[in-house]
């Protein structure tokens, strides 16, 4: 996916990985998919700690315990902290699901196959975490001009009343999010080289190789 895939039609860039029948090409559905898996959790847990957080700040300015002063730095960036640290658990809970027909693997960079899959370990998921927050973060800083701009005609336009400017402009500014998030899933992670690894599909049937081997099952009675 280095050589700008379209998101409808299948990959197929200098670091595709060769044909096997343990090897799914990812297309735009595979995407979705794993978007989902990951976006709604972090998205839903992100709101409830926020919301928690708030509610711990008032009661410690209301209480006096801290003063306002002191608890403007919280406010203003533990959103942030709450939702990357949310994310970077739930990054290592999508890189270790099945889904209903394929599961995610870590091989080694230019390889793939069951027999040489990897183990997410906690150093493999951040460096996934990381690729996928820095190019997010930057997409995302060079997106504003498309949300400014027709937010701005709205507003010339209709003259809506601050609520609704603010309403729109947050949900304008979620779907601008939400697809950066899976287009960067799409076209950086998957089946893209992150260090001395990549992320592949693979096939559910491939979990049977993760068995003992010493392992039998017990046979029929009578």
């Amino acid at each position: 996916m280095s050589s700008l895939p379209t998101m409808f039609d299948p990959p197929a860039g200098v670091h595709a990985a060769p044909a096997s029948d343990s090897y799914i090409q990812p297309n735009l559905g595979h995407g979705l998919r794993i978007w989902w898996a990951y976006y709604w959790p972090t998205t839903a847990i992100s709101l409830i700690l926020g919301y928690l957080m708030g509610m711990a700040v008032r009661a410690l300015w209301e209480n006096f315990i801290v003063s306002a002063r002191a608890l403007v730095p919280v406010t203003r960036f533990g959103p942030y902290v709450i939702n990357y640290v949310v994310a970077l658990f739930i990054m290592r809970y999508v890189l270790g699901k099945t889904f209903r027909h394929f599961r995610l693997g870590l091989v080694p960079s230019g390889t793939v196959g069951p027999a040489e899959t990897l183990k997410p370990t906690f150093v493999r998921t951040l460096r996934v975490w990381w690729t996928f927050t820095w190019r997010t973060v930057l997409y995302t800083v060079l997106s504003i001009v498309f949300v400014t701009y027709p937010m701005g005609m709205f507003v010339g336009l209709f003259k809506p009343s601050p609520l609704v400017a603010n309403l729109v402009f947050l949900l304008l500014g979620f779907v601008t999010g939400a697809a950066l998030s899976l287009f960067v899933i799409y076209s950086n992670i998957l089946d893209e080289d992150i260090g001395d690894f990549r992320v592949v599909l693979l096939p559910r049937e491939s979990l049977v190789a993760t068995r003992d081997p010493l392992a039998t099952d017990t046979p029929p009675l009578g």
